[in-house]
């Protein structure tokens, strides 16, 4: 039988018990002497009851001492032999969200708003996750990571209570800047991640450009999943004051979904375009995404593996350590009267 060991230094601890071992049979045996020659005194003074004496104060050898200390050590060595088929899976998925922070993500022909309703959106899909690292961008007329990449969506939530149209001073929607920043946010990996940018915006954009970087997004593997906030009948925006935004001609802006854009990105990274005038289930939307692309979850490799035997030796050791400290480890002895023989007249 062939013997693995997973930390063989440890084995040099054997040697402990050895010399534990040998020490308690050396005093033993010392202490064996003595009482034999202190048993002869105490009898030529006449003194009766030593031999009884003698007896109880022996050390017992530590022998169940030692062997519980060398089976631990060999418990911590981790022993391992025979093989078993193992199947290893790799979670490798990336996620970026993406929301829109301008003046029209106010609009309130969704409940509350269309901002407020793609915050639950994204909330609802982070109750799902499961260790993917999740990253923030925000974008308006310029973009920039609000939340790196990381599997801790607390910092996550946190910001995404926080976030509002006056984080971005520069008006507009510029999804040609937000792609950008996406691409240099993604972790650098093997290009064996899947990897999803999650834009939230309700398609308003006069910006050009953004084409060429959706083309890039697809040369790196990555898939848009793009959610238009937002209804084709569309509503007022507020202006904090009471009152609507206006136009430079002094008009109220009506804002209306616009999804073109939003479904050209979709169509460009072999991802999917979704509207979001009612609930939608972000988390599910992402799972469709996975299936037109390669499982989040992959089967790397069958491996034969060794089998952990430490246990065989753990429990074993933990049981002749109790029976040492009963057995081997004397209690206080009592105290003993000794009386003298009457000497014969």
């Amino acid at each position: 039988m062939n013997i693995d060991w997973a930390h063989e230094e440890f084995l040099w601890g054997l040697a402990l018990p050895v010399l534990l071992l040998a020490w308690s049979l050396f005093h033993r045996r010392r202490d064996s002497a003595r009482r034999k020659g202190a048993q002869a005194q105490w009898a030529t003074a006449g003194f009766s009851g030593i031999k009884q004496a003698s007896r109880t104060s022996a050390r017992p050898p530590k022998v169940l001492l030692c062997a519980s200390l060398a089976l631990l050590i060999v418990s911590i060595a981790q022993p391992r032999w025979g093989t078993e088929e193992q199947i290893t899976f790799e979670r490798s998925r990336e996620v970026i969200i993406a929301m829109d922070l301008s003046k029209s993500m106010l609009a309130d022909d969704i409940k509350p708003n269309r901002l407020e309703r793609a915050k639950l959106v994204v909330e609802g899909m982070l109750d799902t996750l499961e260790g993917e690292s999740v990253g923030l961008i925000v974008f308006a007329g310029t973009a920039f990571l609000q939340s790196p990449m990381s599997p801790d969506y607390q910092i996550l939530r946190g910001f995404l209570d926080d976030i509002n149209p006056s984080f971005i001073p520069q008006g507009g929607t510029n999804y040609a800047a937000m792609m950008d920043t996406a691409l240099d946010s993604f972790e650098q990996s093997d290009g064996m991640a899947d990897r999803f940018l999650i834009i939230i915006s309700d398609g308003e954009s006069l910006e050009s450009g953004w084409e060429a970087k959706a083309r890039e997004l697809k040369e790196q593997n990555v898939r848009t999943i793009c959610l238009g906030f937002g209804t084709k009948e569309g509503s007022l925006i507020p202006d904090g004051n009471g009152g609507y935004l206006k136009d430079p001609q002094g008009a109220v802006v009506l804002s209306k979904l616009e999804p073109k854009t939003l479904t050209q990105i979709a169509r460009i990274t072999d991802g999917i375009y979704r509207e979001a005038s009612v609930w939608v289930d972000l988390a599910q939307v992402v799972e469709e995404t996975v299936e037109k692309g390669k499982a989040s979850l992959k089967e790397r490799e069958r491996e034969n593996a060794l089998i952990e035997r430490f246990h065989y030796f753990l429990a074993p050791g933990f049981f002749l350590l109790l029976l040492s400290i009963y057995w081997e480890f004397p209690s206080l002895p009592k105290p003993r009267t000794l009386k003298r023989k009457e000497l014969a007249a």
